[in-house]
């Protein structure tokens, strides 16, 4: 379906563009056949609204000759041939006008001769010139489905990093635990199970409500608590409105986990994650921040925050925004996506 078809208001504009056009085609074509008002307005106006459709139709032969898979000569000759032949055809529309409105308007069939061959011009250039737009349209769209198919590979590979590097983690904890607490490493073996369970399930699906993400993130906390015992300490001020907002699978648990691994971990007290969810005028904000040593020599800008921060590029553009705040020994990751309730 040519993409005019798929909107009234683009159609609109489109026949609203003829206007013009017809008015110039109108000039032409009286200054050529000496013809008055009355006269070009009985020519003009049929083959402006005949020309109007037929120029819609270059959108299919465009899209059966591609300019990147057929050779030069075949698509110069065919298109010029069409050329000519809606030129004939509409110049048969134009005669049989002039012989329509004779009886009203006498003479408009001889004056009008005069001006068959400038008439003829005009519409082989501007059946050409749709042909050139259809391409440009074409192209465009070529390129426009080319980046949403890169971005959502993207996306792909991005979302697919997150487990392993989660799940190597916890293996690496559990084999720990294996020797100085078996019970706790059987524990963590049954949540990270359930984790892994719901991810994956969640990971499917291209957005989940905030309210599913957070629970994913709860059990990555049940997870973790396994491990860090009373190290780790949580504290959430979610606003209800919050619950329904739509929200990129598996993008709240990397942040958690950044500030587990980046934050708690390295401190031997441990410390209070605190995560805010607020509905703003841009959208959904999350919040977290935890505690942390400036001091630590590990890096604070992890995979976890990476992978974000590239998804939110990939999905949003500019429109989703990640900041981190790092002030004397708090570290705070603020996260603003656009608003989409489900």
């Amino acid at each position: 379906m040519h993409p005019l078809f798929q909107s009234w208001k683009l159609f609109l504009l489109y026949l609203a563009v003829w206007v013009p056009l017809g008015a110039i085609l109108g000039l032409l074509i009286s200054v050529a056949g000496t013809l008055n008002a009355a006269e070009t307005a009985a020519i003009v106006t049929p083959v402006t609204i005949v020309l109007a459709f037929v120029c819609l139709s270059p959108w299919y032969a465009c899209r059966a000759l591609p300019l990147r898979s057929t050779s030069a000569w075949r698509l110069i000759g065919q298109h010029l041939l069409a050329a000519m032949v809606v030129a004939t055809g509409v110049l048969l529309v134009a005669r049989l006008a002039a012989l329509g409105f004779s009886d009203m308007l006498p003479g408009l069939d001889r004056h009008f001769r005069a001006a068959d061959p400038v008439l003829s011009a005009m519409v082989a250039m501007i059946y050409i010139l749709s042909i050139a737009m259809h391409y440009v349209v074409i192209e465009a769209q070529n390129s426009r489905r080319s980046e949403l198919l890169a971005r959502e590979a993207q996306l792909r590979a991005l979302k697919a990093q997150v487990n392993p590097h989660f799940l190597f983690n916890s293996l690496n904890s559990i084999s720990a635990l294996t020797s100085s607490d078996a019970a706790r490493a059987r524990e963590m073996c049954i949540r990270l199970a359930d984790f892994l369970r719901t991810s994956l399930r969640l990971g499917e699906r291209a957005s989940i409500p905030f309210r599913e993400e957070m629970e994913l993130t709860r059990m990555y906390l049940d997870v973790e608590q396994v491990r860090f015992g009373r190290r780790l300490r949580t504290h959430e001020d979610m606003e209800p409105a919050c619950d329904a907002c739509e929200v990129p699978a598996l993008l709240i648990q990397p942040l958690v986990e950044n500030a587990v691994k980046h934050g708690i971990a390295l401190l031997d007290e441990g410390g209070e994650i605190l995560m805010l969810g607020r509905r703003v005028r841009e959208g959904l904000r999350f919040m977290i921040e935890n505690p942390f040593d400036p001091d630590a020599p590990a890096s604070r800008s992890g995979i976890g925050l990476a992978n974000v921060r590239q998804r939110l590029q990939a999905r949003y553009g500019n429109a989703a925004h990640l900041e981190v705040e790092a002030s004397e020994d708090v570290y705070r990751v603020t996260l603003t996506v656009p608003m989409k309730v489900s």
